[in-house]
Order: structure tokens, then C-alpha cells, then sequence
């Protein structure tokens, strides 16, 4: 919701806003994480149905390894994680689909996982 605009002198003009929601992001790692957009895909087109998906760090050598990241009946989302070789896995109704994928630093990344 946007408020009218105040003149707080002659030449600037000030804006205030509230914001109603919110962003769910999830942060896996240091502060020089890099943004992670994954999406869940069908016909080359986002499904728009709820599924779960895991993000496990591939150089992890705990038996069962633990996910560094986490989304829950989301189509897609976005995490935060710092450069290195990920595997993400993406549930939907009885179906489970995976890929590995790299994080480079400083670049951002869309991970699609098809289910076609």
C-alpha cells in the first residue's frame, strides 16, 4: 500500500510504503552466499503445484547427509548458498526428481528441475 507522495522541500519528493506479505528466502551458508532461483518445471513451464524440495552439498560425508537448504509446497523458491557443487531434490505428490548442479561465486543461478 503506497501513501501519497510528501513534499519535503521544493525539489524532493518522499515516498512511503508498507509492505503486506512477505519474501520467503532461505540462507544456506556464509555471507558470501550467492542466489539460488530454483524452479520446477513441466512443458518448459513452471507446474504452479506445491512441492518440496531439498538442497544437500554434495562434498557432505555425513551418512544420511542433511540438506543445507529447505523449501516446503513451494513450485519454486529462492536460497542463498555459497560457491561450491549442490544436488537438489524435488518431491511432488509420489514423484522425486534430482540434479546437480554449481554455484559460482558472485553469479546468480536458476536451478529447473522438469517433471516431464
Amino acid at each position: 500500500m503506497l501513501s501519497r507522495p510528501r513534499i519535503a522541500s521544493p525539489s524532493i519528493t518522499t515516498l512511503s510504503a508498507i509492505t503486506i506479505g512477505a519474501i520467503f528466502m532461505v540462507m544456506a551458508g556464509s555471507a558470501s552466499a550467492n542466489r539460488v532461483i530454483l524452479v520446477a518445471t513441466a512443458n518448459n513451464q513452471s507446474i504452479l503445484l506445491p512441492v518440496s524440495w531439498s538442497v544437500f552439498k554434495l562434498d557432505d560425508k555425513r551418512s544420511p547427509p542433511k540438506p543445507v537448504a529447505e523449501l516446503q509446497h513451494r513450485h519454486s523458491g529462492t536460497v542463498y548458498l555459497p560457491a561450491g557443487d549442490y544436488r537438489a531434490t524435488v518431491t511432488q505428490a509420489q514423484v522425486v526428481k534430482e540434479t546437480v548442479f554449481k554455484v559460482e561465486a558472485n553469479v546468480d543461478r536458476t536451478v529447473n528441475i522438469a517433471f516431464d
